[in-house]
Formats: structure tokens, sequence, C-alpha cells
């Protein structure tokens, strides 16, 4: 009767599986609230471009005209599911649920093989809940895959300071990262370098010259050289960069020292706010685990952290100067949300059981599990928010009734607002969604401007605004003789 009892008692992993369940779940609750918006939009299109021609063009562009800002990994992926599903919005959302899935799985085993089942759990509920992790899932970014591809490349460097042969792995793995985030993807080039000189540090030049090493640094060569080579063949040199933009926001911001500086020194509270998000809880971790900065795992781990922080903080002052976003402009925190399992296991490292036979100094995992939960509270409050006030994006809502109206060939003009904003809502196959301007044969426009167009009668307009002060509009016009016209001129 005793061992009856004890089965049935709630342990510690249930409480984390259901929170992982619970992340999960506030994904698929907003599969018709939050919208496919922004780059997440740009690379949905890009997706169905993949799967209809292998290629990444711009469907309303005239003639050949491909996309030059974005990486290649995350529409490919999607392609995938556009293959099986069509494209849309319902297969989008689907994939950045298997992408969530994914990234909790293996953030589990990877925390499992470094540090024990128990604390695996940890990180899976953290991954599950962690708030950007979660809002980029919902609009269609490719934070979820960038995440799964950088734990698991500190998880092989991590494992290559023990068995060399894992360090082929993380130069796979940093290689597909990079073309999982192709335009700021130097960031796994700067991981890769930084990483390699901790190695030298601890094992000497030896480890440079490895056989594993080296074939790390070839496969990160031939997967970021091969993308770069493709750059180069379809652009021209010197258009080597996934990102035409990149290039043109470093250019500016050396161009304008002033406002580069600016930016940089208002901007390092910002990421220091972004570290104690994670790591705020777990201060006495954290002064254990700088302590330890010299040991081989740890001190890569931190080398691992620390140019990631560094190269976002500096990229996301070198966008500020052209974009002039808040200087204190919570979308930064992308840039380094994929450190934050590795701010977790640096602080996993340096706590254990009490009854635990350690001999090295460690906080008592039961403290540390209410801090932990402490966290995961903050996490469940701001993921409830999210889910409860989606940012409204009336477009979307005007095409959805606008779609009824459309027929195969129609043609849908777009007036302030990107053609890609609207593609992924509309189910009418061979609808052409193209800017407008005088001449464009359209039967609709959308446009978020203040302007009319001669030969269109005003149907509806929807402006909203979000919980961040965020406003948004859009208008729908309807030529004169459409049926959508005629009704509004009949109702009129």
């Amino acid at each position: 009767m005793h061992s009856r009892r004890r089965s049935h008692r709630v342990r510690p992993r249930h409480v984390f599986a259901a929170l992982v369940a619970v992340g999960l779940l506030l994904r698929v609750l907003t599969f018709n609230s939050w919208g496919i918006v922004y780059d997440g939009a740009v690379m949905s299109v890009m997706g169905e471009s993949f799967a209809l021609h292998g290629e990444f063009l711009v469907p309303y562009a005239p003639g050949v005209v491909y996309y030059h800002h974005y990486p290649p990994l995350y529409p490919v992926f999607l392609s995938l599911f556009y293959r099986a599903l069509g494209f849309g919005v319902f297969a989008t959302k689907l994939a950045e649920l298997v992408l969530s899935a994914l990234l909790v799985v293996v953030t589990w085993l990877t925390t499992a093989d470094l540090f024990g089942r128990r604390k695996a759990w940890y990180a899976a509920a953290f991954a599950a809940l962690e708030p950007m992790f979660l809002i980029t899932s919902l609009i269609g970014y490719s934070e979820d895959l960038v995440g799964i591809l950088f734990v698991l490349t500190a998880w092989a460097a991590v494992k290559g300071l023990r068995k060399l042969p894992y360090l082929f792995w993380a130069g796979v793995f940093a290689g597909l990262g990079f073309l999982a985030k192709a335009d700021i993807g130097w960031v796994f080039v700067v991981t890769i370098v930084m990483g390699a000189l901790w190695l030298r540090r601890v094992r000497g030049w030896w480890i440079l010259r490895d056989k594993w090493f080296l074939a790390g640094v070839a496969a990160f060569a031939l997967l970021a050289g091969g993308w770069t080579l493709r750059n180069l063949s379809v652009y021209g040199w010197p258009n080597y960069q996934t990102s035409t933009y990149l290039t043109y926001v470093y250019a500016y911001g050396f161009a304008h020292p002033a406002l580069l500086a600016e930016a940089l020194v208002v901007k390092v509270p910002l990421f220091l706010i972004f570290f104690l998000l994670y790591a705020g809880f777990f201060l006495p971790e954290v002064r254990l685990s700088r302590g330890k900065v010299r040991g081989e795992e740890t001190g890569l781990l931190w080398t691992i952290v620390g140019s990631t922080f560094l190269m976002g903080w500096i990229v996301s002052a070198f966008f500020w100067t052209v974009e002039q976003t808040p200087l204190w402009w919570w979308d930064n925190l992308r840039y380094v949300v994929i450190t934050s399992p590795l701010i977790l296991w640096l602080v996993l490292r340096e706590t254990e059981p009490r009854w635990s036979f350690t001999r090295a100094p460690s906080t008592d995992l039961r403290d540390f599990s209410r801090r932990f939960a402490a966290l995961m509270a903050v996490f469940l409050a701001i993921a409830l928010a999210i889910v409860a006030f989606p940012a409204p994006y009336p477009q979307q809502a005007i095409v959805q009734n606008l779609d009824a109206y459309l027929h195969p060939g129609a043609v849908v003009g777009v007036d302030g607002i990107p053609p890609e904003a609207i593609l992924p809502y509309i189910s009418v196959p061979d609808v052409a969604v193209v800017p407008y301007r005088g001449g464009v044969p359209a039967a609709y426009i959308l446009s978020s401007t203040s302007a009319t167009y001669a030969g269109f009668v005003r149907v509806s307009s929807l402006h909203s605004g979000d919980m961040l002060g965020e406003s948004f509009r859009c208008t729908l016009w309807a030529r004169d003789g459409t049926a959508l016209a005629d009704s509004v001129s009949a109702a009129s």
C-alpha cells in the first residue's frame, strides 16, 4: 500500500512536464489570434517560392528577382509543410509548433547528456515558456530554429572537450546556424572563432591542428561558404552577404560615428537587463560560475554567451542608426535569446541536492528550485499576457473578409503595405498581390495611407493599436463595378 501511494505522488518532473505542455498549448491557442507578420510573412512567402521553384523569387516582381535579405534554412523548412498542406497561415503555424516542440526536446536531450535528467526538466520548462521564443513562434519568425542549432553547437563544443570527434558536429551545427540566421549569422562565426581561441588557450596549439577540429572548420566553411558562393553567383561581386540591407546598415553606422556611439552607450544597460532576465534569480550560482571561468567547460560556455551578447549589442546599435526605433527596444532581445538555455546551463552546473556527494562548492537544489519557480511564474505571466492581448493587424481581418470575393486571376493592389503581409492570408489560388500604381488592373486595393483612388469605392477601414503603443491602419477599396463595390453602393 505504501509503494502504491508513492507511485501516485506528484514529482518535480511532472510539474515540469505540465509547464512544457502549457507552453506548447499556448502556441496552439494563438493559431487564429496572432498573425504571420513582418519578417515571418516574408520568410513564409520565400518558403512558398522555394516549394514551387526551388529558389527564393519575389512573386510580384517583373522578371526574375531574388530575395536578398533573409536566410535560406527556415524558408526551406517551411517549404516542406507547404508541399504537404499548401501555402497558408495554418501550415506556417504548424511548422512553428513543430519547431517549438523540437526546441524543447533538443534542450532536454542536450541538458540531460551534460548534467543529468533531473536538471534537464528545468531546461525543458524554461525553453517552453521563455517569452521571446514564445512570441517569435507566434508571428512566424525563425528564432526557434536558430535556438535549436545554437544549443546543439554549444553542446557539441562542450562534448568536444571530452571527445574530440564532437568538434566536427559543432562545425556542422554552426554552419546550419549560419544558414538559419545568415543576415546576422556572423554570430556563429564569432562563436566558432572565440571557441577556437578558448580551446587553444586550455589545450594548446595542437588542438587547432587536430583532424576533428579541422573537419568541423571544413564543415562550417562548406555550408557557409556554399551559401556565400550562391549569393555571388546570383547577385555578383561584391554581394556575398545574404542581406544587402545589413551591408547598408553597417556602412551607414560607420559613416555616422556619433549616432553609433550613442546607441552603443545607451544599449549597454538594456543588454544587462536582458542578461538579468535570465540570470537575475540565480546570482549565487552566477558568482560560483564566474569563479570557475578558467575551467574548460565553464569558460567555453561563458565565452559563447559573452561573444553572442557582444555581437547582439553591436548589431542592434548599427540597426538603430538607420531605423531609429526606441533605444531600449524589447525586440533586441531576439539577438541574444538563443543564449538563454546556455545561461541556464551555467547556473545548473552550480547547484546540487543537499545530499549530493560532490565536493565542489554549490548551492542547494531545493533553494534553486524555489527561485526557478519564481522565474517560471514571471514567464507564465508574460506568456498569458501575450496570448490574451494579441497585436491587432487590421489587414488580416480585412483580407479574410475579402477572400470570399476573390477568384483565380484577380489582382489585389497594396499601398503602404508589403505584399508579403497579405499573401499568407489569401486562400484563393492564382491571386496576384502587387504594389499599386496607376494603371495596375487591380480589382481591390489595401492601403495603410490616407490616399484616395479614382474609380474605387471605399469599402471598410480598420485602425487599431497594440499594448506597446504601435498603431495599425488598413483601408479596403473596391473598383467600381465589382460585386463588393456594388454591395457597398447599394447599402449606401
